[in-house]
């Protein structure tokens, strides 16, 4: 998730409101990749969901999103495609995401383990949201979307 969320810093999880089936696109989530192992990635897609990349552009039902939270990426200074493109169905071999799944890139995508290598996560493998990152204390964080 760098650059957004760095190894070793410590988070703050807000567990409650996913049990309720709050699920929001662009949220930075935890989830249950293996038994042994979670992951902490941002919600692109949702049920009904058409996804694609062309030209590192995200379009979401055929609307252009802004993606922010990548800038710090596209001001290294390189102009070659942080995403690259595809769309949901060669990704995953579907044409929309299925219901009780989402679909989550990590912000750091060129070398990001996400749906794009593992496929769809069932939403109730999530275990919350990320609200607050609290350490280091000079890079703490509530705003993860921006």
């Amino acid at each position: 998730m760098q650059p957004t969320l760095e190894d070793g810093n410590k988070l703050v999880v807000n567990k409650i409101g996913y049990q309720l089936g709050e699920l929001d696109r662009f949220d930075v989530i935890v989830f249950h990749a293996t038994e042994s192992e979670d992951y902490v990635k941002r919600i692109i897609g949702l049920p009904g969901d058409e996804i694609s990349y062309v030209d590192d552009q995200l379009y979401i039902n055929g609307e252009g999103y802004d993606e922010p939270y990548l800038d710090e990426f596209r001001e290294q200074g390189s102009n070659e495609r942080l995403t690259g493109d595809f769309t949901l169905e060669e990704m995953t071999g579907e044409t929309t995401v299925p219901e009780d799944m989402i679909f989550v890139l990590g912000d750091n995508r060129k070398e990001s383990a996400d749906s794009r290598m593992f496929g769809f996560v069932e939403q109730d493998t999530v275990v919350g949201k990320v609200n607050l990152r609290y350490w280091p204390l000079n890079e703490m964080n509530m705003t993860f979307y921006e």
